[in-house]
C-alpha cells in the first residue's frame, strides 16, 4: 500500500482552493525538523533568508545557507533539519496554476542541482516579487489570481536566467538539447529500457555520441544516468511505500528480485532491506 503524498491542503489544513497556490513567509520556519522523507504533489521553491542546517532532496544532503533557493518537483523525496532561527519563503504551486502548461525550467529536472545561491541583487529582486504577491493576496480583488500567475511566471523566468548563468545551462545549445531530450525519454521509459542504445535510436544518434554528450554536460555517461534514475526510484519506493522487495523489483523492470538486490547493493553498498530500515 502506498503512503499518501502530501498536498498543499494537508500542510495548511485548509480546503484545496481553485488557485492551487500558496505562499508562506516563515519568520522563523515553524517546523525546523522533518525527520522522515516525504513527497509532494506540487512544485515548491524555498527561499532561505537567514539560517542554516541541511535540506536532503532525493537522498542527497545539501547545506542550507543565507540567500539561497531550493527547488522541489512533484514526487521528489525530501526532508530537512534546519537551525531554529531559519527564516524564508515557501512558494508552492501546481502545474495547472501556471500560465504556461509546459514547465521548461532546468532546476526542476531530476538530474539538476536542486539549489541556487543568490547574489545580493538577485535576492533583492526575488524578495520584491514575493512581497508583491503577498500584497495581491491581501487585496484579493477580481484580478489578483491573474496577477499572481503573472508574477509567478516572472519569478520562474528570473530564476531560470540566474540558474542557467550559474550552472552554464543554456537550453538552445545543441548538446543541451540532446541531453534534455534524453532525460525526457528516460523519465518515460526507465522502468522498461535500461540500454543506452534504445535511447540513442529514439533520438537518431549513436550510443557512443550520446555517452559523450552526457559525459560532457553531466560528468557521467548515459548509462550512468539510466542506472542512477533506477536507483533513485528504488530508494523512493523503499522509503515512501510499503511495497515489498519483489514488488519494487518488478515495478522497476527486474524479473528477478535477487538480481535487483545485488544491483542495489553494488551501487549503494547496502541491501534494499537495510536501506529501508535506515530510512524509516
Amino acid at each position: 500500500m502506498l503512503l499518501p503524498t502530501v498536498g498543499i491542503e494537508q500542510i495548511f489544513n485548509l480546503p484545496y482552493t481553485k488557485e492551487d497556490f500558496k505562499l508562506v513567509h516563515h519568520q522563523p520556519i515553524n517546523m525546523t525538523v522533518i525527520p522522515h522523507a516525504h513527497k509532494h504533489d506540487f512544485y515548491m521553491i524555498l527561499l532561505i533568508e537567514n539560517g542554516g542546517g541541511t535540506h536532503t532532496i532525493d537522498f542527497k544532503e545539501h547545506e542550507v545557507k543565507d540567500q539561497m533557493v531550493f527547488f522541489l518537483a512533484p514526487g521528489q523525496a525530501h526532508q530537512w533539519d534546519l537551525a531554529e532561527n531559519t527564516s524564508g519563503y515557501q512558494l508552492m504551486f501546481s502545474m495547472k496554476f501556471l500560465l504556461s502548461g509546459n514547465l521548461r525550467f532546468p532546476y526542476f529536472n531530476l538530474s539538476a542541482t536542486p539549489f541556487l545561491p543568490l547574489k545580493t541583487e538577485q535576492y533583492q529582486a526575488l524578495l520584491q516579487e514575493l512581497k508583491q504577491i503577498e500584497k495581491e493576496e491581501a487585496l484579493a480583488d477580481d484580478l489578483y489570481i491573474d496577477l499572481i500567475q503573472t508574477r509567478l511566471q516572472v519569478i520562474l523566468l528570473l530564476l531560470k536566467r540566474w540558474y542557467s548563468d550559474n550552472f552554464d545551462v543554456h537550453e538552445y545549445a545543441p548538446d543541451h538539447r540532446i541531453i534534455n531530450n534524453f532525460l525526457a525519454l528516460l523519465e518515460k521509459h526507465y522502468t522498461e529500457h535500461s540500454e543506452v542504445g534504445f535511447y540513442a535510436t529514439q533520438m537518431s544518434v549513436t550510443a557512443n555520441y550520446l555517452n559523450q554528450v552526457c559525459r560532457k554536460k553531466a560528468g557521467i555517461t548515459a548509462g550512468d544516468l539510466i542506472r542512477d534514475r533506477i536507483l533513485l526510484e528504488a530508494k523512493r519506493l523503499l522509503t515512501l511505500t510499503q511495497l515489498d522487495i519483489k514488488e519494487i523489483a518488478y515495478t522497476l523492470g527486474f524479473n528477478d528480485s535477487s538480481y535487483f538486490s545485488r544491483f542495489f547493493k553494488k551501487y549503494t553498498d547496502t541491501s534494499p532491506q537495510e536501506f529501508r530500515k535506515m530510512n524509516n
